[in-house]
């Protein structure tokens, strides 16, 4: 009971030695800015372009709408390719299982005569 005791309050302080810690990890980044961030305001920001597409800026990278069409044609080269993997998974099962009936066919002729 002592030994359960001990180690749960150690549980206890490590824990909250751990939330302290983020706690000062988080003061130190305010410091370093010089400013605490509120929200996602400063990280997210979004324009439009001549052509009518949303831009969308998150942390310095930028993103793009893309046609409905395009994401389309992209998702059916997706498809097919998926299609041919699935053959070719087939073909090789295929192969495996006929080259092992082989194998096996001549391990029970060599059984046979030896």
């Amino acid at each position: 009971m002592k030994t359960i005791v001990l180690l749960l309050s150690m549980t206890i302080l490590f824990l909250s030695g751990v939330l302290l810690g983020i706690n000062q990890a988080n003061k130190g980044i305010e410091n370093t800015q010089g400013y605490s961030a509120g929200g996602l305001e400063e990280v997210i920001q979004t324009s439009s372009n001549e052509q009518g597409k949303e831009r969308v800026e998150i942390l310095g990278e930028d993103f793009e709408t893309v046609e409905m069409e395009e994401r389309r044609t992209e998702y059916e080269e997706i498809q097919a390719s998926h299609f041919t993997q699935k053959i070719a998974v087939g073909l090789e099962s295929g192969i495996k299982w006929v080259y092992n009936q082989l194998i096996q066919t001549v391990y029970q002729l060599i059984q046979v005569f030896f």
